[in-house]
């Protein structure tokens, strides 16, 4: 292995430390479940219940410079609760700065979409809830019309991946914001992997692109998968099938939680 690719390797996993903490202990011996336990927090400690507008934007910039790779999926956002406990019930969103208060309409999925206002951008307003802090979360949700629930289009997760890091990437750590980039960025580099969390637990994923399959990796826990962003050998068509292990038939999409990313050894 070339020193600097080794080097690289190492202060990932340095990085790794804190939140393999949290993970069950592998079975000595089993390389490929310690694997699956090298989890990085890509969002870091921070998951605040607001964001800045101008901080969000990005999100709508890199879906602009990135639509190629789901040219008919339109973007939008998701509110998803932090916890099983916590609830989507009365929550409104308000673009929010003083003497400003715009309303963002929500879902009742937690669905959302931004458009560009250059009165919040001036007063640098931020993006707010009526929820107490950490009892939601954001994603970026993107769908190309027409699939089922249960399957999810490569170029989709690549594309809620280049968002998410857009508007994610400056709440991480100094050393670990670089360390990322020197690795080519989370959505691109075969050093690391994206898991994507579900809410309920998966049985199996499958990646089909013409005759070619591929079982697609599944955590310890059961409930996060790694899709093979980086890996150009799989096009942004090829269809990921996710099957649950209450339901082989599955009727309901799957919210992400933090952005994360696994070592490769």
């Amino acid at each position: 292995m070339h020193f600097s690719r080794f080097c690289l390797l190492a202060f990932l996993y340095a990085c790794q430390l804190p939140a393999m903490a949290q993970e069950q202990a592998a079975a000595p011996g089993d390389p490929a479940k310690q694997e699956m336990q090298q989890i990085v927090d890509v969002q870091g400690t921070r998951d605040p219940d607001l964001r800045p507008y101008r901080t969000m934007l990005k999100g709508l910039d890199a879906y602009a410079d990135h639509q190629r790779l789901a040219p008919g999926a339109p973007l939008r956002f998701m509110l998803i609760p932090a916890t099983p406990q916590a609830r989507l019930d009365g929550v409104t969103l308000h673009l929010s700065a003083d003497n400003l208060s715009i309303p963002v309409p929500l879902a009742a999925d937690g669905g959302f979409t931004l458009s560009r206002d250059k009165t919040a951008y001036d007063a640098n307003a931020d993006l707010v809830s009526n929820k107490k802090r950490d009892t939601l979360r954001w994603r970026a949700d993107i769908h190309t019309p027409g699939l089922p629930a249960n399957v999810r289009r490569l170029g989709d997760l690549r594309l809620e991946c280049e968002i998410r890091w857009a508007v994610e990437q400056d709440d991480l750590p100094f050393v670990r914001r670089n360390l990322f980039r020197l690795a080519g960025g989370p959505c691109h580099s075969s050093l690391v992997h994206v898991p994507f969390p579900v809410m309920r637990k998966l049985l199996a994923v499958q990646a089909r692109s013409g005759e070619r399959t591929l079982d697609i990796r599944v955590t310890q826990d059961r409930q996060r998968y790694m899709p093979p962003l980086h890996d150009v050998n799989w096009d942004d068509n090829t269809l990921l099938t996710l099957t649950y292990g209450d339901d082989g038939n599955m009727a309901g999409a799957a919210p992400a939680g933090h952005l994360q990313a696994t070592q490769r050894q």
